[in-house]
């Protein structure tokens, strides 16, 4: 997949352990291009010349106070004793001190120095943001080896026999033709061509005059063999446009599988086979992980780049949490495949149409009631026509919105997994606890940080598409990385300071826990 580059070569020797670490790691495929690596890296070891500490620090703690012995360095003046009777006390102590009670060594050269109670919170502080930090790196290698794993092995059922014993699925496709998807032909024809004995095509679209009718009324010509229906005009059970568009293509579903897929995805021939194979008896629902198909253009590159490091890692972390038995809800709507008696249980479909976040409270009344959530080893594939900036950072700022309302304990936390905010953090913290120098330890955490993801995104990459590297060169990959670790705080911050959500036609404000109200205006968000 990554073949041995020669950029670093030229600066380390062949024999140097760290040349021996890397040469697996960074590479040349074809017009990528290696130089930036290498700048980061020479800074980075140059910079770790100069910051070898020239003292010996150790650090022991008590249950109420501190001490830490540090070996002097040379010095031409007289040592000063630690404490000594005749010694004047002119001027007191701007904090509390605590003494320690240990003695000194006879004739040993160290010196006791005590600690205030603001250092021992500083250090205590610093020490639970270096295992935080350390904790994210553990999530790091988990979201590459599960990945790895769980996306390599594809599944298959046994169809020769017909549609005998195989559980028939009904796939709801909500439909917005406005605007106009360049790729909305070839992406629904894609659901027409399934290599799956038993399902069928629900359609829905809102507006009479959608474009994306004339589109479907020539699949189904053009595919006369497919069990497939259109339904206009939606049905209004709640505040969600997405439920009432679905509601009336729901109630004509007769299967046992419910498949709701969005409208951008494509489909290979056999993704129906291999998520109906996850849905084991102890299963409730089986989605996908998003990404995206190859395509041109920046704002692609960004897309792919978000979805195969960061969205990846934390979605196969949580899947794999959620396998292990914790309970953990990381289920998304844009393809995600359940059982229609759960849901018919609850009411139907509109019985969430009181939330924005359909998907998660699917998967959350469908586990509450003990079954279990699988991610499928096919991604879904985003394979939409337009491209903007702006539409993806309105995804992420709309998605980062919905978290807070429906997980509101999670506030503080979401700032402090990304990279460059925990990057500042943990940076001081390595100053206190490390004495490393602060821009060193940052160029450390950043450039590692990215290699990690880089590694994610060729493992997504090569094994869900099959087809190499990602289609950009390394450069590419350091710019779109870079814009989107830098935007995710001010995301954040945008989605705190407006919570309104503006959707499709509407506007709505979330209360806690994700019920959503309507609002009489439209708000635009970025």
């Amino acid at each position: 997949m990554l073949r041995p580059g020669r950029g670093a070569g030229g600066w380390l020797s062949s024999s140097d352990w760290l040349w021996l670490l890397l040469r697996g790691t960074f590479g040349s495929t074809g017009r990528n291009h290696t130089w930036a690596w290498n700048v980061g890296f020479l800074l980075l070891i140059s910079a770790a010349h100069h910051n070898l500490p020239s003292t010996t620090t150790s650090f022991l703690f008590f249950p109420t106070h501190a001490t830490f012995f540090t070996s002097p360095a040379p010095s031409s003046s007289p040592a000063v004793p630690h404490s000594s009777p005749a010694a004047p006390q002119s001027t007191p102590a701007p904090l509390p001190i605590v003494e320690v009670s240990l003695p000194a060594k006879e004739g040993s050269s160290e010196k006791s120095v005590t600690m205030t109670d603001a250092q021992v919170y500083k250090v205590l502080l610093a020490s639970a943001i270096l295992i935080f930090w350390s904790g994210f790196w553990v999530v790091h290698l988990i979201g590459i080896i599960y990945g790895y794993r769980r996306l390599h092995q594809r599944r298959a059922l046994s169809v020769e026999s017909g549609d005998q014993g195989v559980l028939g699925v009904s796939v709801l496709k909500p439909l917005v033709g406005t605007p106009m998807d360049p790729n909305l032909m070839t992406n629904l024809e894609t659901f027409f061509t399934l290599n799956y004995p038993k399902f069928e095509l629900l359609f829905c679209v809102q507006e009479e005059g959608d474009p994306s009718i004339m589109i479907v009324q020539q699949l189904m010509k053009k595919h006369p063999h497919v069990d497939a229906s259109c339904f206009i005009g939606g049905l209004e059970v709640g505040v969600n446009p997405k439920i009432n568009n679905m509601q009336p293509g729901y109630l004509a579903a007769k299967h046992e599988l419910l498949l709701v897929s969005d409208s951008g995805l494509l489909m290979k021939e056999d993704t129906l086979t291999d998520m109906v194979a996850h849905m084991t008896p102890d299963v409730g629902i089986v989605h996908q992980m998003p990404f995206t198909c190859d395509r041109k253009g920046w704002p692609a590159i960004l897309e792919k780049v978000y979805f195969g490091t960061g969205h990846a890692r934390m979605y196969l972390f949580l899947g794999l949490l959620d396998a292990l038995g914790f309970g953990v809800n990381c289920c998304t709507g844009m393809s995600c495949l359940m059982r229609k008696k759960v849901l018919d249980e609850a009411g139907g479909i509109s019985a969430f149409g009181i939330y924005l976040a359909e998907d998660y409270f699917f998967a959350k009344y469908i586990q509450d009631r003990g079954w279990g959530i699988r991610i499928a080893s096919q991604p879904a594939w985003q394979n939409a026509g337009i491209c903007r900036v702006k539409t993806f950072l309105s995804r992420l700022t709309r998605w980062c919105k919905l978290r807070i309302a429906m997980v509101p304990h999670t506030i503080l936390l979401e700032p402090f997994s990304e990279c460059m905010v925990l990057g500042l953090v943990v940076s001081w913290a390595a100053t206190v606890l490390l004495r490393a120098d602060y821009l060193t330890f940052f160029l450390f955490h950043t450039l590692t940080w990215s290699l990690a993801d880089w590694i994610m995104l060729n493992i997504v990459q090569f094994i869900c598409l099959q087809n190499g590297p990602p289609p950009f060169s390394k450069f590419e990959f350091v710019i779109s990385w870079l814009f989107r670790e830098v935007s995710a705080l001010f995301i954040f911050l945008h989605a705190m300071w407006n919570p309104v959500i503006s959707w499709r036609t509407g506007s709505f404000k979330l209360r806690w826990w994700g019920v959503a109200e309507p609002v009489s205006s439209r708000v635009t968000v970025m």
